[in-house]
C-alpha cells in the first residue's frame, strides 16, 4: 500500500461520491458527523453492506503535523483490524484519496453513550453497559493496547445494541513511549480529554513513563460516575476544567472528588466502592485489570442479556426512528390503526406531492433506497402483535398483485420476504438508510 502524500488535496465529498481501494468500492450515502480534522460518512459496498467511513482531512493540518496524525490514524486502523471482539468497533479497510487517509469501520446505528447520559437508567442497563465497556477494554489490554481517550462519545452502540469502544486515534502500546518528549525527558504534548484522564496522564513528568491498563480504568470510573449521577462529573464539569485547569488537576492528584453526589444518586454501595477505587490518584492503588471490576460487580454476559418485554393487551405499539433523516420521530402504530380504521398500515417513501400515499411515510432527502410502496405492517388483534411484510398489494402495469420493494426490508439485520415475520419489542427494522426501533408503551 502506498504512503499518503503530505501535500494533500481538498476533497469534495458529496452523496454519491465513490471511494475506491484494493479491496472494493464504497459509495457515499451521507455524512454522519464532522469535526475539525475529519468526517465520518455512511457508505455502501457494491454488495449492499453499509459501513462507516472515516477520513482525515489532511488539508486542514499544518505541514509539520501531518506525518504524526497520519501515523496515529493508521495506528487506529491497525488496532481496529486486529481485534476480534463485539465490544470494539472493528475496521475493515484502509486507503487514501488525494493524500487524505480513510478507513472503513463497523456501522454503529445506536448512537453513543453520550445520548444516554442524563437518562434514568435501571441498574440492569447500567450494569449491561459497564460490562460491555469492560469487555472492550479487556480485548484491548490483552493485546497490549490502551485506549487513552475513554469517554461517552467514544462508546458507540452496535447493531446488537452492545457498547463498542471506538476511536483509537491516541491509543498507545502498553509500556511504549507515545507522547513527544522535550530535552528534559518530560512530555511536551499530552493527548486525551482532561475531564476523563487520570492525573498522571496530564503530568508532564509522568505522562510517558506511567502508561498501562489503569489509565483506561480511571477513565472508566469517571464515565460510570457520570452515568450514575445522570450527567455530573467527579471533579467538576468541563467549564470548571477550562476555567482552572491547574486547580482541576490538583483535585485529581489529591483524590478530592464529589462523593456525596454519587451516594445521593441511589447507586448501589458496590458501585460507590468500584468508582472509589477506579479514581485513586496513584495508578497502583486502582484495579489493575478490567476483569477485576467484572468480578467485583458479579457481572456476566448471560445475566445481563436484556429481558424480553412481555406484550400485554393494554400495550400500544410504537416505532422510533433511530437513524435516518428524521431521527427521534415516533409513530404510534395503535393510534394510526385506529384513525385509519383498518388492520394494516403501508410504509414507503414520503412523497411531498402525495403526502398520504402511505400511512407511514419515510423521509429520504439525499438517497433513493426507500421505494414508493416499500412495506406493509399487519396487526393481529388476537395476539396484540404486529407483522411486517416486504412490499405492498397494488396494481402495476394494469396487473393487480403483491409487489416487493426494490431494496428489501431487514429486521435485526435479517431479510424479510413477502410472507412477513412477527415483530417484537426492541426489534430493529431497516428500510433503505433508515433504521426504526419497535417498542410498546
Amino acid at each position: 500500500m502506498t504512503t499518503p502524500s503530505f501535500s494533500p488535496e481538498k476533497v469534495d465529498i458529496v452523496p454519491g461520491y465513490v471511494f475506491t481501494s484494493d479491496r472494493g468500492s464504497y459509495k457515499t450515502i451521507k455524512e454522519l458527523g464532522e469535526g475539525g480534522f475529519g468526517s465520518v460518512y455512511l457508505v455502501e459496498t457494491n454488495t449492499g453492506k453499509k459501513l462507516a467511513l472515516k477520513i482525515t482531512k489532511m488539508w486542514n493540518f499544518l505541514p509539520q503535523e501531518r506525518q504524526e496524525y497520519a501515523k496515529r490514524f493508521r495506528q487506529e486502523y491497525e488496532h481496529g483490524s486486529n481485534l476480534d471482539s463485539e465490544y470494539v468497533v472493528r475496521s475493515h479497510d484502509f486507503h487514501h484519496v488525494g493524500g487524505n487517509p480513510y478507513m472503513l469501520m463497523d456501522l454503529c446505528p445506536g448512537g453513543s453513550l453520550r445520548d444516554k447520559v442524563g437518562e434514568n437508567l435501571p441498574l440492569s442497563e447500567v450494569n449491561r453497559i459497564a460490562y460491555g465497556i469492560l469487555k472492550g477494554l479487556s480485548a484491548l489490554h490483552t493485546k497490549g493496547i490502551i485506549h487513552r481517550d475513554i469517554k461517552p462519545e467514544n462508546i458507540l452502540f452496535n447493531e446488537n445494541d452492545n457498547p463498542a469502544l471506538a476511536d483509537f486515534g491516541i491509543s498507545a502500546s502498553i509500556k511504549k513511549r507515545h507522547t513527544i518528549t522535550n530535552f528534559r525527558g518530560h512530555a511536551k504534548q499530552v493527548f486525551a480529554t482532561g475531564t476523563y484522564s487520570p492525573p498522571e496522564q496530564s503530568d508532564p513528568t509522568k505522562a510517558f513513563k506511567v502508561m498501562g491498563n489503569t489509565n483506561d480504568i480511571y477513565a472508566f470510573g469517571v464515565v460510570m460516575y457520570e452515568l450514575l449521577t445522570k450527567g455530573m462529573m467527579p471533579f467538576g464539569d468541563f467549564e470548571a476544567y477550562m476555567t482552572d485547569m491547574a486547580g482541576y488537576e490538583n483535585r485529581k492528584k489529591q483524590g478530592q472528588w464529589d462523593r456525596q453526589s454519587l451516594e445521593r444518586s441511589g447507586a448501589d454501595r458496590v458501585w460507590v466502592e468500584v468508582v472509589e477505587k477506579c479514581l485513586k490518584p496513584e495508578a497502583t492503588d486502582r484495579y489493575q485489570f478490567s476483569e477485576d471490576i467484572i468480578s467485583k460487580l458479579n457481572l456476566s454476559n448471560s445475566s445481563l442479556q436484556k429481558p424480553k418485554i412481555q406484550v400485554l393487551p393494554h400495550h400500544q405499539w410504537v416505532m422510533k426512528v433511530m437513524n435516518g433523516d428524521e431521527i427521534g420521530r415516533t409513530y404510534n402504530l395503535s393510534n394510526l390503526l385506529r384513525l385509519q380504521g383498518k388492520t394494516l398500515l403501508t410504509m414507503g417513501w414520503f412523497n411531498p406531492d402525495s403526502p398520504f400515499s402511505n400511512d407511514i411515510g419515510i423521509v429520504e432527502q439525499f438517497t433513493n433506497y426507500v421505494s414508493n410502496f416499500h412495506a406493509t405492517m399487519e396487526y393481529d388483534k388476537a395476539s396484540n402483535y404486529w407483522y411486517i411484510r416486504d412490499g405492498q398489494w397494488r396494481t402495476k402495469d394494469n396487473v393487480a398483485g403483491w409487489y416487493r420493494s426494490t431494496n428489501g426490508v431487514l429486521v435485526n439485520s435479517m431479510p424479510v420476504d413477502d410472507r412477513g415475520i412477527m415483530l417484537h419489542p426492541e426489534d430493529i427494522i431497516t428500510i433503505g438508510d433508515t433504521t426504526i426501533q419497535v417498542g410498546v408503551i
